[in-house]
C-alpha cells in the first residue's frame, strides 16, 4: 500500500523486446520500460517476462543489468524467439508499430516464484499486448489476481483482436489504476458499447463497475487528466518539439506510480508524470538516462523557455 519508505517494489509484467528503427535498436515493450524508469526514479523496478534463447535475448539482459534493474524473473524459452517491434517516425515524431508475433513472451508461464514476487510488490503495471496469447494471459491474470499492491492497468492497445473485450473486462477486475490515451478510451467505448458517452461519464461509470480509484487519461500535447469518482485533477503540460513519442506513456506511468506511492497529491503527482512523458519525448528511443533531479532541470529548462 502508499506510504512513506524510500523505496518500493515495482513489477512491470509482460511483453520485453527490442524496438528496431531503421537504422538503430532501442530496448521496448511497455512494461520493460516502465520498470526502467521506476528504478531510474529511485525505486526497485522489476521486469517479468520471457525472452528467446538467442542473441537478442542475451543482450536484452546485459542492457537491463545495466541499468539496474531486476531481472531474475526473466524466463528462457528454447522453442521461441525474443520479441520485437518494428518503428516508423513520422514528422512529428508519433510512432507506427509492427510487432513481430507467436515470440516468447508469448509463454510465460506463472511459477512459484512469480507468486512470491506478486506478494511482495507495491505496485504492477500490466498492458494488453502481452494478452493476446492465452498462455501469458492466464499468467498475467494470476499475477494481478495474487499481487498485494496497487494494479496499474496501462491499456497500451496498439492493435485490437476477437479476445480483446475478454481481455479488457477481466483485467479491469483486478485494477486499481486505469491508465489509457484518447484514442485508448474509445477503443474502450466501444468494448462496452458507450460510444457516445463524454470521457468523463463513461470513466466514471467504470469507477462504479470495477475497483478502480482513478483513471489516468493523456491527451498528448494537452496533458493529462487524474478523472476521480468526485474530482477531475487536469495539467495542461508542457509544450515542446517531440523528437520521438515512443515510451513517454511508459515514463508518465512510471513518474505517476512513484509520486502515488509517497502520497503525494494528485495536482503533483500528474504534474510529475506529464513532465516525465514530455522529457522522453525529447530523446530518441523509449528509455534515455532519467531522474529527479534530470526532471527538475527539465522543469526550469522549460520555464524559462516560456517566460
Amino acid at each position: 500500500m502508499p506510504g512513506s519508505q524510500s523505496k518500493f517494489t515495482v513489477v512491470g509484467i509482460g511483453e520485453i523486446l527490442w524496438d528496431i528503427y531503421r537504422e538503430d535498436r532501442y530496448l521496448g515493450g511497455a512494461p520493460t520500460n516502465f520498470a526502467i524508469h521506476a528504478t531510474q526514479l529511485g525505486d526497485q523496478g522489476v521486469i517479468v517476462s520471457r525472452i528467446g534463447n538467442d542473441g537478442m535475448g542475451e543482450e536484452l539482459i546485459r542492457v537491463l543489468k545495466k541499468k539496474k534493474v531486476v531481472t531474475d524473473y526473466l524466463q528462457i524459452d528454447r522453442k521461441k524467439g525474443t520479441g520485437s517491434v518494428h518503428i516508423s517516425l513520422s514528422v512529428s515524431g508519433e510512432p507506427n508499430f509492427y510487432c513481430t508475433e507467436d515470440v516468447a513472451f508469448d509463454y510465460l508461464q506463472f511459477t512459484p516464484v512469480l507468486k512470491e514476487l506478486a506478494d511482495k510488490a507495491d505496485a504492477v503495471v500490466f498492458g494488453s499486448l502481452a494478452q493476446r496469447n492465452t498462455v501469458s494471459r492466464e499468467t498475467i491474470q494470476k499475477f494481478i489476481q495474487q499481487a498485494a499492491g496497487v494494479c496499474v492497468f496501462d491499456l497500451n492497445a496498439r492493435q485490437t483482436h476477437g479476445d480483446f473485450p475478454d481481455i479488457v473486462k477481466s483485467s479491469l477486475e483486478h485494477t486499481n489504476i486505469l491508465k489509457v490515451n484518447e484514442d485508448e478510451i474509445d477503443l474502450l467505448k466501444k468494448v462496452f458499447h458507450k460510444e457516445g458517452d463524454p470521457d468523463l461519464q463513461f470513466c466514471r461509470m467504470l469507477m462504479q463497475r470495477y475497483p478502480i480509484e482513478f483513471v489516468a487519461l493523456t491527451r498528448g500535447e494537452r496533458g493529462a487528466a487524474l478523472i476521480y469518482a468526485d474530482e477531475v485533477v487536469i495539467d495542461e503540460g508542457v509544450q515542446i518539439k517531440p523528437v520521438d513519442r515512443t515510451g513517454a506513456g511508459d515514463a508518465f506511468t512510471a513518474a505517476m506510480i512513484y509520486a502515488y506511492l509517497r502520497q503525494q497529491a494528485p495536482r503533483e503527482i500528474v504534474a510529475l508524470a506529464n513532465l516525465a512523458g514530455a522529457y522522453v519525448c525529447k530523446h530518441r528511443g523509449a528509455t534515455p538516462r532519467l531522474s529527479l533531479p534530470i526532471l527538475e532541470a527539465f522543469r526550469i529548462e522549460i520555464d524559462k523557455a516560456q517566460c
